[in-house]
């Protein structure tokens, strides 16, 4: 299982959910943290992960590469819970002013995708701009530095950026592109292993139920986890959107839209078919 800081999985761990379930059948559950969602991808297309979770960008990359994973469902990101920081004295008011500017994002991720949609409303082209290709923990240090101007990403970073460096936020995920999260699998553990992974899902969708209904006690759940401090998190948590539910047309021709974007862009280097690895829980009958 792959784990990213605030994440659904990240709550699940903590509370211990998955090794709850599956005790009784003697699987053990074994958790590794990633910074980003590409690795995870990488690692679920290469059968070093059975599950995982990643934004929007990363398993589009992971398809044009190889598919060997699977989408299984998907979490709307919380509205204002990815956007554009802007450093204090960098002369940035409006997304028009990103020109020329350095900016730092993490390649592949749902920030990558943010930032493309931003230059693209503001009527930018990529090479209207200095991207520095950054993952969260460079992208922090250097922004503290000023060695850039502007940071996309998402939170707690997005949190941390606001409250911890007083950096501004010029716009966020609600005005500029809708994004989901999602839960992915490996191909061949899905294939052999249909009722497991849906039992997965069935209590991950219960923790999202919980997080939603719970919100302050999430938050110190996370502190505890992550030792972000707990203003931090409760900024995060009260910005959050926790539902998961199953894979459906809507949400897959969101990703379909993306993905042709991405290729049109030649930010991934060929067009991928999304639907061809999305997985349905009548897969497990």
């Amino acid at each position: 299982m792959a784990l990213q800081k605030g994440g659904i999985l990240a709550i699940a761990k903590q509370r211990g959910v998955l090794e709850e379930e599956f005790k009784r059948d003697g699987i053990a559950i074994k958790w590794y943290e990633f910074a980003t969602g590409i690795p995870v991808l990488e690692a679920l297309n290469s059968d070093k992960l059975d599950f995982g979770s990643a934004g929007s960008a990363p398993p589009i990359f992971a398809q044009a590469a190889r598919e060997n994973l699977l989408y299984v469902a998907s979490q709307p990101a919380g509205l204002n819970s990815e956007g554009i920081l802007v450093r204090n004295g960098a002369g940035i008011a409006k997304l028009e002013d990103l020109k020329g500017k350095r900016i730092g994002v993490a390649k592949g991720t749902s920030g990558h995708h943010f930032l493309l949609a931003a230059l693209d409303k503001a009527g930018l082209r990529p090479a209207d701009v200095k991207i520095s290709y950054l993952a969260p923990a460079d992208a922090t240090a250097a922004f503290g530095k000023a060695e850039l101007d502007a940071w996309v990403v998402w939170d707690p970073f997005l949190a941390i950026g606001e409250k911890v460096h007083g950096a501004q936020v010029l716009t966020k995920d609600v005005r500029v592109v809708h994004s989901n999260n999602f839960l992915l699998a490996n191909k061949e553990f899905s294939l052999r292993n249909p009722a497991l992974l849906k039992r997965i899902v069935d209590r991950l969708s219960e923790v999202g139920r919980w997080a939603e209904d719970n919100r302050p006690q999430l938050a110190q759940l996370l502190t505890d986890q992550t030792g972000i401090p707990l203003d931090i998190e409760r900024t995060v948590v009260g910005r959050g959107t926790f539902a998961i539910k199953y894979m459906d047309d809507a949400v897959t021709q969101q990703q379909q839209e993306l993905a042709d974007r991405l290729a049109e862009l030649a930010i991934v280097p060929k067009r991928v078919e999304v639907r061809h690895i999305v997985w349905k829980p009548t897969d497990a009958r």
